[in-house]
């Protein structure tokens, strides 16, 4: 997999992570044993992985951010599970992550499972 969209599917995840624990209510979840403190550790290693990807790519991820949340989404069988559309043949016949592409549909960016 190309590293700019490694670090793009590990800057998604990071964010995603750090959205699931500005949810909940700190002081309850740390009573019931969670660890609250890795909100900074996430946002330092999110910090981090942006300055790792090029500020054009950064635009187009926060564009993509904003309008749905989740930047990444994998394709199986040609069908990108972002928005679930199947991609046209010739990009599904891609089938490779040697490069940044991105859903014609909804604009994720995509990555090819095996």
């Amino acid at each position: 997999m190309k590293t700019e969209l490694e670090y793009l599917v590990i800057l998604n995840d990071i964010e995603l992570m750090i959205d699931d624990l500005g949810k909940g209510n700190a002081e309850v979840e740390e009573k019931l044993g969670f660890d609250v403190s890795r909100k900074e550790k996430l946002e330092d290693a999110r910090k981090r992985t942006r300055e790792s990807c090029s500020p054009q790519l950064l635009s187009r991820y926060d564009r993509i951010r904003g309008k749905y949340g989740k930047v990444i989404a994998p394709v199986f069988d040609g069908v990108c599970y972002g928005c679930f559309q199947r991609l046209p043949t010739q990009l599904a016949q891609v089938n490779k992550n040697e490069e940044i592409l991105s859903c014609p549909h909804c604009g994720r960016f995509i990555y090819f499972m095996r």
